[in-house]
């Protein structure tokens, strides 16, 4: 495998480290919240809180998906010479 367009490949692995440190830093978050209040009704704080962690780590997952998009994007010969024709 060639690499077609290098500096499409450097932002998708700069994009792909960013969308796996948020999923890495906020999944451990989400499960302790789920945890600690199994037995426990949330109060409004802390459902804020989870739902904002939630959300951010949905966009994680968009992040890294879009690195991933771009790595494969950087080893196709249609972005040789970036997206002009």
């Amino acid at each position: 495998m060639e690499i077609k367009n290098v500096t499409l490949f450097f932002i998708g692995i700069a994009i792909l480290m960013l969308g796996i440190l948020i999923i890495i830093f906020d999944y451990p978050q989400i499960q302790y919240i789920e945890n600690e209040d199994s037995s426990q009704l949330l109060d409004g704080e802390k459902r804020s809180l989870y739902q904002r962690l939630v959300i951010e780590f949905s966009a994680g997952i968009g992040i890294c998906g879009l690195g991933i998009l771009l790595l494969v994007g950087s080893f196709l010969k249609r972005f040789e010479n970036g997206l002009r024709q």
